[in-house]
Parts: C-alpha cells; sequence; structure tokens
C-alpha cells in the first residue's frame, strides 16, 4: 500500500488553511505582533546602548570622577597606573547665573583639554572653544530652553560680583544627554539649571574658585576589573573624599533606568503574545486532528508512517506561525529604525547608531516557529497515536461520558433551556474552555501591565506634587541676603511663604556612603509632606532625620541607628535616623532648621512659596525673580512637564499595549469560538433540524464563551496586577520609587473591556449558524 506524496499532502495543507483563512490569518497577525514587538524592542535597547556607548567614548566620559582632596595631588597618583589611559583635573561649581532676566543656579565646568583631547570632552554643534576670558561654550538643553545662539549674552556670579559673557559655541555633553544637576535632582524645572563650558583657566575665575576640584579618570578599554578596584582604592589613598563611578554618574544613571525598563518590556510582552498565538493554535489543530480522524485512520490503513503524520500537521503549524514571524521580521526592522530615531532624537543623543541585528531577527524567528512547533506537537501527537480500525468507524471520536455537574444540570428545569446548553457545552468541552479562559487571561495581562504603569505612574506625581512638594515654586537667595519672607508674602497670588536651606551632604554607615541633599525646614512645615511606607505622616524631629527609603538599601541602616552626616566644606556630625520617607522622586534627607544649622557646611537659604489659583506663574516668576538677593527660582509645574516629557515614549508605548491586549482577547477569543462553531457543526445542524432556532443556539453559544471569559477574569486581573508589580520594579532604584497603585476602576474597565472584545467575537457565529446547510450535514454524517 502506498501512502500519498509530500506533494499531495502539502496542496491538502494549502487548502485546508484557505478554507480557515480568518483564523488563520488572526494566528499569523498574533505571531508578528509578538516577533515585530521582540524585534523591535530589544533591537531598539541594544540600538540605545550603543548609541549611549558611542557618544561616552567619543567624548571620553570620565569611568571615575573623585571628589575631594588636591585634584592635582590625585590625579598624579593614578596617572601611571595600569589600566588607565587618561587623567584631567577640572573646577566644577554651581553658581548663580542670570539668562534673560530669568535667575537661576547654574554650573560652571572646565575643560581640562580646551575642549579638543581632554576627558569629558565637549562636541561643538555651533561655534567655537572660547579663546577670551569673556566666552563660554552653552550646552545644548540649556540654549533650547533660553534661546540662545552665538553671540547671546549672559551673567555669572564668581561670588562677589556679576560677570558677563558671551556665548562663544553651542556644544553637548556625555555628562548632560539628560540635564540631570545630581542624582537627587535628575528631574527638574529646566528655567532653573544651565551647564556652561570654558577652559579651565577661565572656569576657576568665573566659579570663584582658587582651583581645581575635581579629578577625571578614563580607562582604558583593557582595564580589568582589578586594574579599576586599584585605581579607586589609590583615589582615596590620596585623599579624594568620594569617588562616582560612571554607572553612578546622574545622567547616565537615569538613562540606564530607562534602558532597565526597556529591556525588561522588550521580552515580557512579545511572549505573551507568542503564547496567545500558540494556544490559538493548538485549538485550531485540534480540531482539524478531530475533524479528520477517518482521514487519519485511512492513510495509517494505507502504511502511512506515524512520523509522517505528526510531521504533517506540524507543517500546519510551521507555514502558519513561519508568515506571522517573517512578517514580523521585516516589521521589526522598520519598528527598530523608527523607535531608536525617534528616543536618540526626543533625549538629544549626538550619536544615533541604527543596527538590524541578525541574530535577533533570527532569534524571532525562531520564536515564531517555535511557537508554531509547540502548538500542533500535541495534537500531531494524537493522530499519530489513532487505532486506524477505530477512526475509520464514523467519526471516530469517543462518545463523552456525562459528569457529575452535568448530570445535575440536567435537573436544573428552572434554568432555561439555553442556559442548561450552555452550561452542559462549557463542562463537557473543558480544553475549548481552557483555551478561551488562557486567552482571556493573557489579554487582561497585556492590558493590565500596561494600565498598571500608566495608573501607577501618575499616581507617583500625584503623591510628589501633591503630596510631597506642596509648595508651587522654591526661590533660592544669596548668602547674606536679607529675610524676604515678609516681601515674598506680600506679592499678588502669594498665599503662603516659608524658609529652607539646602545643604549637599554625604551620609555614612561603615564602609557605605551616600550623596545627596539636606533640607532644613521648620518643624511645622505645611509647605513639604512627609509619608512613610506604611502610611503614617511623621512631623521632622528635633532628634534626628529623616531620609529616603531607599537608604535602608544603600547603607544598610535601620530606623534608631546612627550615621555621620558630613557637609560639603564641613565637619562630620552623628545624627539618629529618626525614619524612613516613601518618596517617589529622589533620596533626600530632611531635619529641621535648628538640625540643619548644627550641621554646618555649604547651605543655598532658600524659600518655598504657595500661590492662589489660576496665579500668572510667568508674572509671579519675572516679578519674584526681580527681587534683590534672589539667585534662583524653580516652578513646580515645571517640574511636572519635565516628568512627563522624559516618560512620553513610555506612554505612547502603554497606549499601543492597550490597543494590542484588546487585539489579543479578540483574537484568541475569536479564534476559539470558530473552531467551536465548526467542532459543533454536526451537532448545531441537528438541532436546527430538530426546531431549533437560530436566535436560540446563538444565545447559547454566546452565553457558553462570554462564561468562559467571565471565569478566566479573576485569574487574569490577579496576573495582570502581578505583571504590573514585576515591570515596575525595574524602575525602582534611588531615583526612582514607584509603588503600584491600581484601582478598582482600571480593573472594572479592563474586565469590560474583554468581555466587549468577547462579545464581539460573537458576531460570525450568528451568520455561520444561519449558513448551516442540513442537507449536507446530514448526507456527510450518513457517509
Amino acid at each position: 500500500m502506498l501512502a500519498p506524496s509530500n506533494r499531495v499532502l502539502d496542496k491538502k495543507i494549502l487548502r485546508d488553511l484557505r478554507r480557515r483563512v480568518a483564523q488563520v490569518a488572526a494566528i499569523a497577525v498574533t505571531v508578528l505582533l509578538g516577533v515585530l514587538l521582540y524585534v523591535a524592542s530589544y533591537d531598539s535597547f541594544r540600538n540605545l546602548e550603543t548609541s549611549y556607548r558611542q557618544t561616552y567614548d567619543r567624548l571620553h566620559l570620565a569611568d571615575y570622577t573623585a571628589l575631594g582632596g588636591d585634584p592635582t595631588a590625585v590625579a598624579a597618583a593614578v596617572r601611571a597606573a595600569d589600566g588607565v589611559d587618561r587623567v584631567a583635573a577640572r573646577t566644577q561649581a554651581d553658581v548663580p547665573m542670570s539668562i534673560g532676566g530669568t535667575k537661576l543656579v547654574g554650573r560652571v565646568v572646565g575643560l581640562p583639554g580646551a575642549g579638543a583631547g581632554g576627558v569629558d570632552d565637549i562636541d561643538l554643534t555651533a561655534g567655537t572653544v572660547p579663546d577670551r576670558p569673556d566666552q563660554v561654550v552653552v550646552e545644548h538643553h540649556a540654549a533650547e530652553t533660553f534661546g540662545l545662539t552665538l553671540g547671546s549674552r549672559l551673567q555669572v556670579f564668581d561670588g562677589s560680583a556679576w560677570q558677563q559673557v558671551r556665548v562663544s559655541g553651542v556644544a553637548r555633553s556625555a555628562e548632560y544627554l539628560w540635564p540631570a544637576r545630581s542624582r537627587q535632582d535628575v528631574l527638574g524645572d529646566p528655567h532653573a539649571f544651565a551647564v556652561v563650558f570654558a577652559p579651565q583657566a577661565h572656569a576657576q575665575r568665573l566659579s570663584g574658585q582658587p582651583q581645581a576640584n575635581q579629578t577625571l579618570v578614563e580607562m582604558s578599554s583593557t582595564a580589568t576589573t582589578a586594574d579599576r578596584d586599584r585605581v579607586v582604592d589609590m583615589l582615596r589613598s590620596a585623599g579624594a573624599g568620594a569617588v562616582e563611578p560612571q554607572d553612578e554618574q546622574p545622567s547616565n544613571a537615569v538613562l540606564r533606568e530607562d534602558l532597565n525598563g526597556f529591556s525588561e518590556i522588550a521580552v515580557g510582552f512579545p511572549a505573551m503574545f507568542l503564547v496567545a498565538a500558540a494556544i490559538a493554535e493548538y485549538v485550531l489543530i485540534t480540531r482539524l486532528v478531530q475533524a479528520e480522524r477517518p482521514l487519519i485512520g485511512t492513510l495509517l490503513a494505507m502504511g502511512a508512517r506515524r512520523r509522517g503524520v505528526i510531521g504533517h500537521y506540524v507543517r500546519y503549524g510551521l507555514l502558519i506561525t513561519g508568515i506571522g514571524a517573517l512578517m514580523g521580521v521585516l516589521g521589526g526592522f522598520l519598528a527598530t529604525s523608527a523607535v531608536t530615531a525617534a528616543y536618540t532624537k526626543e533625549i538629544g543623543i549626538p550619536d544615533t547608531v541604527v543596527d538590524h541585528r541578525i541574530p535577533t531577527a533570527l532569534i524571532g524567528f525562531t520564536l515564531g516557529l517555535i511557537t508554531g512547533v509547540i502548538a500542533a506537537l500535541a495534537p500531531a501527537i494524537a493522530a499519530a497515536r489513532t487505532a486506524p480500525a477505530q477512526a475509520m468507524r464514523g467519526d471516530g471520536l469517543q462518545s463523552a461520558q456525562a459528569g457529575r455537574l452535568t448530570r445535575l444540570s440536567a435537573r436544573w428545569h428552572r434554568l432555561p433551556v439555553v442556559g442548561r446548553m450552555a452550561l452542559r457545552s462549557l463542562i463537557r468541552g473543558r480544553r475549548r474552555t481552557l483555551a478561551t479562559m488562557t486567552g482571556t487571561v493573557l489579554a487582561l495581562v497585556v492590558i493590565l501591565a500596561s494600565v498598571g504603569m500608566l495608573t501607577s505612574m501618575r499616581t507617583m506625581l500625584d503623591i510628589q506634587f501633591g503630596q510631597v512638594q506642596r509648595e508651587d515654586a522654591t526661590v533660592l537667595v544669596a548668602s547674606g541676603t536679607d529675610d524676604l519672607t515678609s516681601r515674598l508674602a506680600a506679592l499678588p497670588a502669594v498665599t503662603g511663604v516659608e524658609p529652607s536651606t539646602l545643604r549637599p551632604v554625604t551620609l555614612t554607615a561603615g564602609d557605605r556612603s551616600y550623596t545627596t541633599t539636606l533640607t532644613g525646614l521648620p518643624p511645622k512645615t505645611t509647605m513639604h509632606g512627609f509619608r512613610t511606607p506604611d502610611g503614617d505622616t511623621p512631623s521632622l524631629s528635633e532628634d534626628g532625620i529623616l531620609a529616603g527609603a531607599q537608604l535602608a538599601t544603600k547603607l544598610r541602616v535601620r530606623i534608631g541607628d546612627i550615621i555621620t552626616v558630613t557637609p560639603t566644606f564641613g565637619t562630620p556630625h552623628p545624627e539618629r535616623l529618626a525614619g524612613f520617607l516613601d518618596e517617589p522622586l529622589g533620596t533626600f534627607a530632611y531635619a529641621t532648621d535648628t538640625t540643619a544649622h548644627e550641621i554646618g557646611g555649604i547651605a543655598q537659604t532658600g524659600y518655598l512659596l504657595r500661590f492662589d489659583n489660576g496665579a500668572d506663574r510667568k508674572t509671579l516668576r519675572a516679578t519674584i525673580t526681580d527681587e534683590p538677593g534672589v539667585v534662583a527660582y524653580t516652578d513646580t509645574h515645571a517640574l511636572q512637564d519635565q516628568v512627563d516629557k522624559f516618560l512620553g515614549l513610555l506612554w505612547v508605548f502603554i497606549a499601543v499595549m492597550l490597543i494590542l491586549g484588546a487585539t489579543l482577547a479578540f483574537t484568541v477569543i475569536y479564534v476559539t469560538m470558530t473552531v467551536n462553531l465548526a467542532e459543533r457543526i454536526t451537532e448545531l445542524a441537528t438541532l436546527r433540524a430538530a426546531g431549533v432556532s437560530v436566535r436560540r443556539l446563538t444565545a447559547a453559544l454566546a452565553i457558553e464563551n462570554l462564561a468562559a471569559t467571565l471565569l478566566a477574569v479573576p485569574i487574569g486581573i490577579a496576573a495582570g496586577i502581578f505583571a504590573a508589580w514585576m515591570f515596575l520594579r525595574s524602575f525602582r532604584s534611588d531615583m526612582f520609587d514607584i509603588s503600584l497603585s491600581i484601582g478598582i476602576t482600571p480593573l472594572l474597565l479592563a474586565a469590560a473591556a474583554v468581555l466587549a472584545a468577547a462579545a464581539l467575537s460573537q458576531l460570525p457565529a450568528a451568520r455561520l449558524v444561519q449558513r448551516i446547510d442540513i442537507a449536507r450535514v446530514v448526507r456527510e454524517r450518513a457517509q
């Protein structure tokens, strides 16, 4: 006996797929989305890493920045060390500036190599490096914010007098790809921070610094971990008070946080779509195998090998997912270019590297094929195990034995017939029910993971700018300025004024240290709110300090421990850790104004202001910055705008995921439902012949599918909440502390969206039931 050739079987595959074009297209699109998301997100993630690294290497971003000591001596101590490529000493100082009538605390940065060949070099986009003492180069973010061009003028306060300087150039810097003042101030008012560069000697004069205060070290590409550890020890032994590695450099750290979240999403979301595609394909091929059992029995009886039968049905899966995977790879190439270009343009990265990595494409395509193989393998093996004689008797299906619940439901005479029909089908078709439920769970995971991130970040902003930072603006004044409380309180629309002080400090416990800002406030402050991780609202204590909760991990300390507070240019002070605070942005320390004054060191005096609703903020900024002694003004609303800008691409991604989640729900439920109908065509035709109306049959099918969807909703909600929590963990650090926050309304809306998708997928049911050719089904059944 001869079995059919592969060519004949391949024609059969194509014919069968054409007959089920809607289900095949739905599965292929789901695979396409999964592979596209993987290729686009993973390659974009790698492209962004490469873009950063190329900029860092080209501009020689320091591997270590040492603070304190004599920078000249510190630099000399490590210059000849193994693994060291370049060393430089420079000045960096935060000083008052005035740009176009706006007062702020900006930053003067020295260029050890005069902008050519030094460590932490700059990339000029316009103009030239200053060749006169009254010239500076402006960092491009500040140039865009303040509209500065070549020849524009600004003023810099050198500690004793205002110096007028002119812009000789505009540049990008690897240190300020994201304009972060510090790790605690990564999202600030863009009008409250500006960076200017000048040759080292000019920078010292502009900042009023007698000498350099930083040592920059760039390691060679061949430096080992031992070389790096040795250099850090040498820097500290030479007198450096703190050593900041490149990973903790503020701009690099905040962008790294963004990439870490990107990398987790690059794996998690594509996996959900591929699992959903596998489920839908499993249902489709299982139905195909069941429908073709007589044919399978005939082939096996004719001598077809069982592995040939397995290969035949596996090829169904490979063909469907192969088409989707191929289109996903091609679409991923286009999406990679678009995402990488959009991100680097938004951030302002000088070097945009767009690579389409063949290994990523191969992995994505392989994942799509593996999805098809896994989905088809179980029904294919079941087909190969078919007993020929049994399969050739009718349809070969064994009658399902009625379970206890099925027998019990038969006695529920008060339940409408439609309801009983739906309930019995739900119980007896367990695989079908499980597939529908799994698709619903996956859809809810995609939707709630996206919604959870959206609502949590919105809650984070509400907490930060509603409960923690209750002020509308912050004003900093020059040292020695008279008390401005009464003058500021007398301004129109100003309803509250509180004094504050800001002190850069280093917190130390054992051999661990953390640099942050200590804020001194009145004991009964109303401008700043305090929240503990347990939900309490503590007050400032005269006996100790409050600090961000991330400090527990950074310093390995507990409430009540004594930590050392060392202010810049001050002496160490032991202070009790009075409590931890739950603050979304940054890890700061707080004390009463009395305690802060006792700690001493360099301090910036300021005021926290509250305005009337509807106050003209532009006018208030101009009026307040005109006050004598005011050196900087920060608008809290501008901080919120900066946060939104930082999260801008994430909002777009979340919106796309919401749409794809609904699509996923529709696809899986649609495929399951249509296969369900095809599987029960004989049953439906018999019921039609017995006089059951189309409306009643359609209602029974709809109730069955919606009931399966509804049963999966609680599981899907729990899984979705967990997925959102896992994704948010990737954004948690000492710079961001985002807790999961998702109310009942989003959960209900997500459940409603999935149920709506399930209901929408029932529309083909009525058409299919109406189109049943009762006579043809009866003839086929009688053969």
